[in-house]
């Protein structure tokens, strides 16, 4: 999906008679026009993604949750924890607004969310700070999962209490 702007002289006509007007029409759906600036460009995926077909909200999807694999595993080494957060957070929104979101696709996509931010957390915070990023991932899960507010804190407590496991130790 990114050949046209990340591999130059690859053009759109390449693509069609390589792959087909389908393949091609997607590529150009998803295609960032590199003249403009990075944040405007940031900016334009989060405004035109409401816009997109099934078959380019897949791509964008998958292509988020492929980035956000990355981000868990192997980070680029110039970011530090705001850039890696600020990427999470720019990614889940640019993913609300597309219009297509197959259940197994987005599932699989707040899992790499998920993974990206407690890898973050890891990466970059003292323990306790971490353990709290990990703490809220497990409310978002469990609020994702269908619980009420009320009983994915309630899950919380159990949880730090160690009583989920039965634990008498923690009381």
């Amino acid at each position: 999906h990114d050949t046209v702007e990340d591999c130059p002289p690859t053009s759109f006509t390449d693509l069609e008679s390589r792959f087909g007007i389908e393949v091609a029409n997607v590529v150009r759906e998803l295609t960032d026009d590199k003249s403009l600036e990075k944040a405007e460009r940031k900016r334009l995926q989060v405004v035109n993604a409401s816009h997109k077909s099934p078959s380019a909200s897949l791509v964008k999807l998958c292509d988020k949750t492929s980035n956000l694999r990355a981000i868990a595993n192997s980070p680029p080494k110039n970011w530090d924890y705001q850039r890696r957060c600020d990427y999470v957070t720019w990614a889940a929104t640019v993913v609300a607004a597309l219009p297509y979101k197959p259940e197994k696709a987005l599932e699989n996509f707040w899992i790499a969310v998920d993974s990206a931010e407690i890898a973050n957390a890891n990466d970059c915070l003292p323990t306790r700070q971490a353990q709290n990023v990990a703490l809220a991932v497990l409310q978002r899960k469990a609020l994702r999962s269908g619980a009420s507010p009320k009983q994915a804190e309630e899950f919380l407590v159990r949880f730090a209490q160690g009583s989920l496991f039965g634990d008498k130790h923690h009381g």
